[in-house]
This record gives structure tokens, sequence and C-alpha cells, in this order.
């Protein structure tokens, strides 16, 4: 799988949840929740704090460590940092505050935390492991709904999840 594919999965994805509400996924209606936005790093912060201590996340990763959450100077993209766990976020862009991309980090530290190489030229920074850390934790904080809403935008982008599923 490659990034761009992971991207354009997930950036679908956000805009079903930009509008939240009921959706009709072949013929059965769901409610997918409307997606937080951040106005600043100590909200970023909180969220990122609360989701990690959230017992199945905590539970299925039980050697992560703390996340800190940075404003980013550059405000073209988001960012993990591995060897600081550190989420650097753009807060005065509006793309960037969007709760889906506070997660897609989130689900960085956690891969991390398994041994996923910090190499972003690696196919394994967005492989099996991110994407079972990135289900868990939509499934967890969003609901089911969203997840599975996910793991159909990655399918159809011919991502297989793997674990994640």
């Amino acid at each position: 799988m490659t990034a761009p594919s992971v991207y354009a999965a997930e950036d679908q994805w956000s805009a079903v949840l930009d509008r939240g509400g009921p959706v009709d996924f072949f013929g059965s209606r769901m409610d997918v929740p409307l997606q937080r936005r951040f106005a600043d790093v100590a909200n970023v912060q909180a969220y990122v704090d609360a989701a990690l201590a959230r017992a199945p996340i905590a539970a299925a990763y039980p050697g992560v460590g703390p996340v800190v959450v940075r404003e980013r100077a550059g405000q073209t993209r988001a960012h993990y940092e591995p060897a600081t766990s550190t989420i650097a976020v753009p807060l005065r862009t509006l793309w960037a505050g969007r709760e889906s991309v506070v997660l897609h980090e989130l689900a960085h530290h956690l891969a991390c935390s398994r041994g996923v190489p910090p190499q972003r030229s690696s196919r394994r920074w967005h492989g099996a492991e991110y994407l079972a850390a990135m289900h868990a934790l939509v499934a967890e904080v969003l609901g089911e709904p969203a997840a599975l809403l996910l793991r159909a935008g990655y399918e159809a982008a011919g991502i297989r999840p793997g674990a994640a599923s």
C-alpha cells in the first residue's frame, strides 16, 4: 500500500465526518459523528491523552508512552516525530485541526510503539501496524460506524487492512 492511497481514503472518510449524521451505506442507514475541530494545542493534547487512556487502547498497546502535541510552524502538513513522541499540527490551517488528522498522527504513535520503523519512505509507515492502530482508535473514539466507513474507504483504494479488519 502507498501513502497516497491511505491519504486519499482517509480524506474521503474525513469529508463524510465533516458532515456527520445519517449515511446510506449500501442500503443500510448508519449515523456517524460530526468530527471535532481543534483550535489550540491544549485541546488536541487533552484529546490524545484521553484517547490513549481509554481501556481498550491501553490494553491493546500496553507499552505505549505519552505523546506530546505541538504547533507545527509549517502549515502544509501535520506529522509525527517518533524520536520524541511528538505530534506536530499546523492549527492555523482549517484542515489540520480536524479530528481525523489528529487520529492519523496518533495512530503513528501507537504503531511506532509496536516497532514500526520511523523512516517515512518505508512502505511500513502506513502498513499493517498503522492500519490496525488507526482502526482501533477510530472504533474506540468515533464508534463502529465510522470505523466501518474507514475500512470500506481503504478497501476501495486497494488497501487491505489485514490486522485492522
